[in-house]
């Protein structure tokens, strides 16, 4: 409650500050703050809890927005782009228990295991590190000028496109491809995993050579990752074990795209292998796991927008929901969610009379009751101009010239 009375003292009375950084504390603060250890009790909840939560972040999405207290909970979420918190709270907690505590744990519906995701690898344990990196340094390097002279040499590349994932090496001597690898991968995986699993394919390659052999990539990515004693990925691990084995094989790094042989043929290798390589099943990484979780979240999230009662003029104009608020400000999120200084609303929560409202009617030159159909707004979450019933035909150029006070009128 403390912080809901600092975000009421920083909007103001007057709203004066960027509704978006308000929407911005909220996330970095006060979320946080409500999420704190959501692992341990934030996975299967009641509805009463859930309604607790509402109410809660109710109150901040009341001062992000401005809006006026009848606004429906569900109306704000999706203006603000923020999802129902207790969405938020279990969706952090079923990631720490599949990514962290390895176990399986169910997402309302939809069932995550551990097992079809990678974990963390501790890293190896050289000491001192220096030597590790010393050892490391003589056999990566990133200042060698690459040179076609057809002595026999790997190239390793990844390509990823919507179609999928592919990995692939090739040995050139000679100026000809004498052997080659390809490898398909899931399109859960990424182009740093493909590239670190070709140069990790090549390692292997390149261990049965009984001369000094250069490996020479295009991913500076994954030299570096490499080079990094404490890594966590589990492939790097293995690289870094192998090289030390084998002191007689030297990665390099060129630039891409920069014409070489073994370079190209490389690349144009990786990509046939997103539909001709030899599948190789990786587990799938954990930013994919948090894709997925944030992916069933937005479903739900939808599902109760589609099917709840509150908020309907609103679903009639933002009908999908999303992460990203809808960008209007103070004035437009009442005229759009229909709870503000408007005829109707005064009469409906018995503010004002029906005499009264005719009078003021009267005196002002309202925008009056016959309504057509123009373009007002356009939504980031729509693909063409949303069309909203707002006013007279006369009055669309008096509105584009000048919305706010064209409003105020509407509102009197």
């Amino acid at each position: 409650m403390d912080q809901y009375q600092h975000l009421c003292r920083i909007a103001g009375k007057t709203w004066g500050i960027n509704k978006n950084i308000r929407r911005l504390l909220y996330r970095t603060v006060i979320e946080r703050t409500l999420c704190h250890g959501a692992a341990a009790w934030g996975h299967n909840m009641t509805s009463r809890f859930q309604k607790k939560l509402d109410s809660i972040q109710r109150l901040f999405l009341l001062y992000i927005t401005g809006a006026y207290r009848t606004t429906p909970t569900a109306a704000l979420q999706v203006v603000t782009g923020l999802q129902p918190l207790h969405l938020q709270i279990q969706q952090e907690a079923t990631y720490a228990r599949v990514a962290r505590a390895r176990s399986s744990s169910n997402f309302f519906t939809v069932i995550f295991s551990p097992t079809d995701n990678e974990s963390k690898s501790s890293g190896i344990r050289i000491h001192p590190p220096p030597i590790f990196l010393s050892i490391f340094h003589s056999q990566i390097s990133f200042a060698e000028n690459h040179i076609d002279s057809g002595v026999k040499a790997i190239y390793t590349d990844g390509s990823k496109t919507d179609e999928g994932t592919g990995s692939a090496y090739c040995i050139l001597e000679n100026y000809g491809i004498i052997a080659s690898w390809q490898g398909k991968l899931d399109r859960s995986n990424s182009v740093f995993k493909a590239e670190i699993l070709a140069i990790r394919m090549a390692i292997e390659a390149a261990s049965s050579f009984h001369r000094p052999i250069k490996i020479w990539t295009d991913s500076l990515s994954s030299l570096m990752a490499i080079l990094n004693p404490k890594s966590h990925h589990s492939i790097v691990r293995e690289i870094q074990t192998l090289l030390l084995s084998h002191k007689h094989i030297h990665l390099r790094w060129l630039k891409a795209h920069f014409g070489y042989l073994g370079n190209e043929c490389a690349d144009q290798l990786a990509k046939e292998a997103i539909t001709k390589g030899d599948p190789f099943l990786l587990p799938k990484p954990l930013s994919y796991l948090k894709a997925e979780i944030k992916s069933a979240a937005l479903s739900i999230w939808q599902g109760n927008w589609d099917n709840g009662e509150t908020g309907r003029s609103t679903h009639d104009i933002v009908p999908r929901v999303s992460n990203k608020p809808v960008g209007w400000n103070r004035e437009e999120i009442m005229f759009v969610i229909g709870h503000g200084p408007f005829p109707s609303y005064l009469l409906r929560f018995n503010l004002r009379t029906r005499q009264q409202l005719v009078r003021r009617k009267r005196r002002s030159n309202s925008l009056c009751h016959k309504m057509s159909v123009y373009p007002l707004l356009a939504f980031p979450n729509s693909n063409s101009v949303t069309q909203i019933t707002v006013v007279e035909k006369h009055s669309r150029e008096q509105l584009l010239k000048n919305p706010t006070s064209t409003l105020n009128a509407f509102h009197m």
